[in-house]
């Protein structure tokens, strides 16, 4: 008996019996069940003999509507077991095939975040820098750093009955915001509003400008190339560099290494055994410097010594409760120390009222002229040999135009750095503070220079003091002590007053 349209329940669905067949050999009866996803069939042999093959079973499913999706092992297990006189019942005769979801949405990163893994960079020679990891991406206010993907459809299906189903869109991304970043673009796409980082966990994006070492900078870390503030809460290692574009601060000691920052520096001290270096544009504070070069500036607050040091200073150089020993110290706005000067003799070069920009120009400008004169020294005779004989060879016409562009190159040098010094001259004019603040002594062999004065100390001398230039006369004023605040042209002119009312007495 076909094509029935009874209906019955099992397993809580609904059942659409597409086989109802009785005879003197068997019982069948197929179902389509999970709305079509599934035919199941049951036999029941009355005798061994007569029972459907497997090829028939397929051709009144065929006749029955089922088109795709038929289970040969099911069929023939069905039929094998009803052979042996057993009840064969609910055999999965045939499944469809469930429409798949797509690819879930996504946020498609533009810039290298902080759960990806190390880039470490590699030479023309191959050679593969394991000291900087390149472990995040820097990002700039309005800089793009995700565009979020909308989930895609997947694949259709189909019932066993050859009913297509739709094919079904994967999950949306349920971003979620963090500070220093912002939707654009109808939700679509992630952009910065700080300087900073971008910090991803899978389901928050977020832009920090702050980075935070729990432990050591070493091997785990890298160098680091920040644009935001860069927090250690160790040691910074030798060989090991950090440059920071709004500040560096390190809770530990720093060895031989390079800190450059455009904001401020604080460290709790450093020894750069002649290599180190630190450079900022804020104010650097520290216990200790020993044998680095420092240029900052804005001030260098030191509380225990600045030790064979080359340290040159825009603003301030304080070590009020400490002392400078060798090296050499140069500060626009003044110095001052508890005590300056080695005890072994060694020199100690104090320099106050003179900016170091101005120093590093005439520096270049006098290696410039010195360039120069070795040009003109190769120059001259072969501009004389073709004068002479009115011809050169090929190598030396070669050589003429060569030494030719490097001279155009060195004039061009030299007025830019005229240029250069005017401007720094101007910058530095109103900050300028020839004067030095001695609050105990100031030891044998420190090297002063205030102004236009130099002078180097054969004995050691007592303070408190302060020390400004004596335009008058060879050396210096020494004065009795007074705050770095109160500048040197101040007591210039205190003194020239002081001397009217004398005179005029």
């Amino acid at each position: 008996m076909n094509g029935t349209s009874d209906t019955a329940a099992q397993d809580g669905k609904q059942a659409q019996v597409l086989i109802q067949e009785e005879n003197d050999f068997y019982t069948l009866q197929v179902e389509l069940l999970k709305n079509g996803m599934e035919c199941r069939g049951s036999m029941i042999p009355k005798v061994k003999e007569s029972l459907p093959k497997p090829d028939e079973i397929v051709q009144k499913l065929t006749e029955s509507g089922v088109t795709s999706g038929f289970n040969d092992t099911q069929i023939r297990a069905m039929c094998r077991t009803a052979a042996k006189g057993k009840p064969a019942t609910n055999f999965l005769l045939a499944e469809g095939t469930a429409p798949a979801a797509g690819p879930d949405g996504y946020l498609e990163l533009l810039v290298k975040t902080n759960i990806e893994p190390p880039e470490y960079s590699e030479d023309e020679e191959g050679n593969i820098d394991f000291r900087t990891p390149n472990l995040f991406g820097n990002v700039e206010p309005g800089d793009e750093v995700g565009i979020l993907r909308p989930p895609e459809k997947g694949s259709e299906g189909t019932t066993v009955t050859g009913t297509v189903l739709e094919a079904l869109f994967g999950k949306p991304l349920q971003l979620a915001m963090g500070e220093g970043a912002h939707l654009e673009e109808n939700g679509q796409k992630v952009v910065s509003d700080i300087e900073g980082r971008v910090i991803w966990d899978g389901k928050t994006i977020s832009v920090s400008e702050e980075l935070v070492i729990e432990g050591d900078v070493d091997l785990s870390v890298g160098n680091i190339e920040f644009n935001g503030v860069v927090e250690v809460k160790g040691d910074v290692l030798d060989d090991f560099d950090i440059s920071a574009g709004k500040g560096i601060q390190v809770h530990g000691n720093v060895g031989i290494c390079h800190l450059r920052s455009d904001g401020d520096v604080i460290i709790s001290g450093m020894s750069g055994q002649g290599k180190g270096t630190v450079s900022c544009k804020g104010n650097l504070t520290t216990t200790y410097l020993n044998d680095v070069t420092v240029e900052c500036e804005g001030d260098v607050i030191v509380k225990s010594e600045i030790r064979n040091a080359r340290t040159y200073c825009f603003g301030v150089v304080s070590v009020p409760n400490g002392n400078i020993f060798g090296g050499e110290t140069v500060a626009l706005g003044g110095i001052e120390a508890r005590k300056a000067g080695a005890v072994s003799g060694v020199k100690t070069r104090l320099t106050a009222g003179i900016d170091y920009h101005q120093i590093k120009l005439n520096q270049r400008t006098e290696e410039l002229i010195e360039e120069t004169v070795e040009v003109n020294h190769e120059l001259v005779p072969l501009s004389n040999q073709l004068k002479q004989t009115g011809k050169l060879a090929k190598e030396e016409k070669k050589k003429v135009l060569e030494l030719t562009s490097r001279m155009q190159e060195i004039e061009q040098a030299k007025a830019d750095i005229k240029q250069a010094l005017a401007e720094a001259k101007e910058k530095a004019q109103p900050h300028a503070n020839p004067k030095i603040n001695i609050k105990d002594s100031l030891g044998e062999g420190v090297i002063l220079t205030l102004g236009r004065t130099t002078e180097e100390f054969k004995i050691e001398r007592s303070g408190p003091m302060s020390l400004i230039e004596n335009k008058d006369a060879n050396g210096f004023h020494q004065l009795t002590l007074t705050p770095l605040t109160t500048k040197a042209s101040e007591l210039e002119r205190e003194m020239e007053e002081k001397a009217r009312k004398e005179a005029a007495d």
